[in-house]
């Protein structure tokens, strides 16, 4: 039900890639991936169980990722889905789902991939001790900004902060589509060399500049286009 399609890799996709990367609040996903897996998960019983996790258990959930998506927000207060993966917890099949509220909390959240209940809800964990400044991504992201005046370097924040924003107008089923998407073009991406990278990092450097001054409505418009492109 959730298999990730194997797409040829696209400048468009490496720039919805970066979008999810990069601009959600500086929430990572990459970061989020990782801290996920960081949260300590009491003992909880699924549905289904997994056996061997080294074999592929992408077609055995029941529910698909935007309905587990819809879970997690309802199980927390005020929250948008950012982040969902299939994965196995003690040996349960679950979604992990990544949610932010409207104040910058975020929450992990574990739904039962057969039966759509929610086992287990993390505490909060505020923007300020999420986002983790010594990280290789951050590093790169303040070095980018480096030579802008505070003046620009607030307007890109700004403009950042509005691609998230344009991010979390989609629906469910469209940020569903985009995080599958991404998977799979993380995957794509570290097959590359690095002169293609590099080729592509260029590329993307300049379409990305010219999203930026859009409005929100026109950020989410851009990414609505490109969804149905796939």
């Amino acid at each position: 039900m959730i298999s990730i399609p194997r797409t040829k890799i696209t400048i468009p996709a490496i720039i919805a890639a970066s979008i999810l990367s990069i601009a959600l609040i500086s929430y990572s996903p990459m970061d989020v991936s990782a801290e996920m897996d960081k949260f300590s998960i009491p003992e909880i019983s699924g549905t289904i169980t997994v056996l061997d996790e080294s074999q592929d258990y992408s077609d055995d959930a029941s529910i698909s990722l935007s309905a587990a998506m819809e879970v997690a927000e309802n199980s927390v207060e005020d929250s948008k889905a950012m982040w969902g993966k299939l994965d196995v917890v003690q040996g349960f099949l679950v979604y992990k789902v990544g949610v932010l509220t409207s104040d910058d909390v975020f929450h992990m959240v574990v739904v039962d991939a057969g039966d759509s209940e929610t086992l287990y809800v993390s505490e909060g964990v505020t923007k300020g001790n999420w986002k983790h400044s010594d990280s290789e991504s951050h590093k790169k992201w303040k070095d980018h900004y480096a030579n802008l005046t505070p003046e620009e370097r607030e307007l890109k924040k700004q403009q950042w902060g509005e691609v998230k924003d344009a991010f979390f107008a989609l629906s469910i089923d469209e940020r569903a589509k985009m995080i599958m998407h991404f998977m799979s073009m993380k995957t794509q991406w570290d097959s590359l060399s690095d002169e293609e990278r590099d080729a592509k990092k260029l590329e993307m450097k300049s379409m990305m500049e010219e999203l930026l001054p859009l409005s929100v409505e026109e950020k989410t418009q851009k990414l609505r286009e490109y969804l149905n492109s796939l």
